[in-house]
Parts: C-alpha cells; structure tokens; sequence
C-alpha cells in the first residue's frame, strides 16, 4: 500500500498527461468533424443555423481546450464541463448533420463519417472526464488526509 501512497504523491508535482491527451483528441475529432461537414455541405446552409453551429464549434474548442489545460493540473470541476461538452456531441449528431443529410446536401458516407467523428469524440471526451474526476479526487481527499488505506 506504500508504493499506491508514492504513486498518489507523485500526482502532486506530475500533470494529468492521459486526461489531457484524451481531451486533445476529443478536440481533434471534433475538428474533424467541423472540417468534414462544412468542405461537403456544397454551400448550402448559408442561414443562421450555419453560423450558429460555427460559432458553438468555436466556443466548444475553446472551452474544450481550456478543459484539458485544468484537468492537466487536477482540477475536478472541468471535468464536469467535458462531460456536459461529451454529452453535446451526442445531441449533435441528431441536429445540424441530420439536416444536412435530409436536404440531400451530404451524401451518406460524409454523413456517417461525421456522426463516427462525433461519438469518437465523445467516447474520448468522457474517457477524459472520467478518469481526471477519479484522478483529482483521489489527490484531493490524500492531500486532505482523508485516503483511506487497507493497512490502517
């Protein structure tokens, strides 16, 4: 159990280097998938609802981005806001793609491409939030002397 109480220390002076590179990659599918949908919609959404989704795909990339940067250096509340943004994914896919789709703008393999994109994003957004909320805690309640360990 010593050698868990060390590896818990450690996370004091280390970054969360998994939580953030699974963020990054969250953030890399996303911009997958905004490249993707807005080089095939063939100039067709030019209406408020494109610039809506380009400017929540702006605010999500930098509120994503900002994320990673605090679940690097363990702190537990943005990974509720990747979570909330993983969640957003999700709904994502049954909205502006969906539209698209339905107006014969995209063709059905750039439409399955961009909802793949989509859950990649995602599943790597959660994985993120996930274990940065089990990581932080984990360092908050041995840093608050609260860790319980089997030896004592």
């Amino acid at each position: 159990m010593a050698k868990d109480l060390i590896s818990i220390d450690k996370k004091k002076y280390r970054n969360d280097s998994l939580s953030y590179a699974l963020s990054l990659l969250g953030l890399l599918f996303n911009a997958l998938y905004f490249i993707t949908l807005y080089k095939n919609n063939n100039n067709f959404y030019y209406s408020y609802l494109m610039g809506i989704s380009i400017i929540y795909n702006l605010v999500f990339m930098l509120l994503v981005f900002l994320a990673a940067e605090e679940v690097k250096i363990y702190q537990r509340n943005f990974s509720f806001l990747l979570l909330f943004f993983a969640i957003m994914q999700i709904f994502r896919i049954f909205y502006y793609p969906k539209l698209a789709f339905k107006a014969d703008v995209l063709s059905l393999e750039t439409y399955r491409l961009i909802i793949i994109y989509l859950v990649i994003s995602s599943l790597f957004l959660i994985a993120s939030a996930i274990l940065s909320f089990r990581n932080s805690t984990i360092l908050k309640r041995y840093v608050e002397g609260k860790l319980v360990t089997s030896h004592e």
